[in-house]
């Protein structure tokens, strides 16, 4: 199965003989690349050498940084990727408006149904406003069925007086796990040759991944799911070390795609890859979305 490393403390990170070498201040170890599957260093006082970095890169690695607050806050994107930059390129810029609404469509639509999926496993209740939400989705959620669905979300999961704005422990690890899944995204996109500032939906001038931002929809209830039914009790309103471990750990979680369980980690490839094959064949029946289903580590490794 493969590793999610996470290391809180600073710790010296080199290339050793074939294999990725961790030094702390309390013991050294070794790490064949081929068994990590993401790297997150938390630590500002960390180091790591250029051949770790190369190496991490030629075998996939999703290597995050954080920043003062502890909060990931850079990934590592590789230059070459599986697919021909500029051809992919012009793909994106080629997208029609009626092709670019309809992928959102899908989207918002499996999002709306996965945080349904969510509502039940977490109540034991049907979420029959959801699916008729899911269903009344248009090209571009242009009635914003996605809003709407949102609210009855959270305010079912969350209490009523649950708000995504509010400065707490909940958001704290929503706002992890999100950001790890979009650092994990960003890499893919890059690998496929998009370019990841140019969307079908979110359109913000300041942000460098707003295609990350569009296809990190549906798999956003799986972090909801774990934050809103086994985060770790802790006494303060600050994330432990612990509930972060756990959070990078959802990667090897299970989702449904394509009519097989594979890890988060994976099914962010095959989205990717299918979303390459639907801009090519302009066929929305090719764009592969993950739903949600019990929490499970996913045992192949995949």
């Amino acid at each position: 199965m493969f590793r999610n490393v996470y290391l809180k403390g600073p710790a010296t990170i080199s290339l050793d003989h074939y294999q990725l070498k961790i030094t702390t201040d309390v013991s050294e170890y070794h790490f064949p690349f081929d068994d990590i599957q993401s790297l997150l260093v938390e630590s500002l006082e960390s180091t790591i050498s250029t051949a770790a970095l190369t190496a991490l890169t030629e075998h996939g690695t999703t290597v995050i940084t954080c920043d003062s607050h502890h909060l990931p806050a850079a990934t590592l994107l590789p230059l070459d990727g599986y697919y021909q930059r500029l051809k992919t390129l012009n793909l994106q810029i080629s997208l029609t408006k009626r092709f670019r609404d309809r992928l959102t469509r899908k989207i918002i639509k499996q999002k709306i149904n996965n945080q349904g999926t969510v509502l039940q496993l977490l109540t034991g209740n049907p979420a029959t406003a959801l699916k008729k939400l899911a269903n009344a989705v248009i090209d571009g959620d242009a009635s914003a069925r996605e809003g709407v669905a949102a609210k009855i979300y959270f305010t079912t999961i969350g209490g009523k007086d649950f708000n995504r704005r509010l400065e707490n422990l909940t958001n704290s690890a929503l706002n992890y796990g999100f950001a790890i899944l979009r650092s994990c995204i960003a890499r893919e996109l890059v690998q496929f040759g998009f370019e990841p500032a140019l969307a079908f939906n979110h359109h913000n001038m300041q942000n460098s991944f707003n295609l990350a931002d569009d296809l990190i929809e549906p798999f956003r209830p799986v972090v909801e799911l774990y934050v809103f039914s086994q985060l770790p009790a802790q006494d303060d309103e600050t994330l432990s070390s612990e509930a972060k471990a756990q959070l990078l750990r959802l990667l090897s979680y299970e989702v449904l795609i394509n009519d097989q369980r594979q890890s988060v980690q994976y099914a962010i490839h095959l989205l990717v890859e299918s979303l390459w094959t639907a801009c090519e064949s302009q066929k929305i029946t090719s764009l592969l979305l993950p739903e949600v289903i019990n929490l499970r580590v996913h045992e192949n490794g995949e």
